[in-house]
């Protein structure tokens, strides 16, 4: 399969004027909340996709649906993508998704690639409410 995609959760994302990026708070496992639900601030799905260079994408929109169905949908607007040397061996684009106050509960994350030719799963962590803490007497 030509076509691949992976999603990167985190608290914050920057773009410098050179065109670095950094990512910022990544949540290497699950995300885990205090109750159910928990309001957040802001979550950034950065979300690498690749092809072929001869199997180049006519569309890209990346969709996430939390768990309780509050949900963001980001297209790519294809005209403004710029190739690279790089991208003559193997095309990659990161493209960040804000999601901003989101309404967390417990549950798997939906993130995912769509494309002209269907759709891309990534492996996106859960969201887990927290043990309740055992108070002394």
């Amino acid at each position: 399969m030509t076509r691949q995609a992976a999603v990167l959760v985190s608290d914050d994302w920057t773009y410098s004027l050179n065109g670095k990026s950094s990512v910022f708070g990544i949540y290497s496992n699950d995300i885990i909340i205090p109750k159910d639900p928990t309001e957040g601030l802001q979550l950034v799905f950065t979300f690498i996709i690749e092809t072929a260079p001869e199997d180049p994408y006519q569309t890209l929109e990346m969709a996430v649906e939390l768990p309780g169905g509050d949900s963001r949908r980001l297209p790519v607007d294809m005209t403004r993508i710029i190739l690279s040397v790089s991208d003559q061996r193997r095309w990659c684009g990161r493209f960040p998704l804000l999601f901003a106050r989101p309404i967390l509960r417990p549950g798997f994350i939906e993130a995912k690639v769509i494309h002209e030719r269907g759709e891309i799963s990534t492996a996106a962590p859960a969201i887990v409410l927290a043990a309740p803490t055992l108070q002394a007497t």
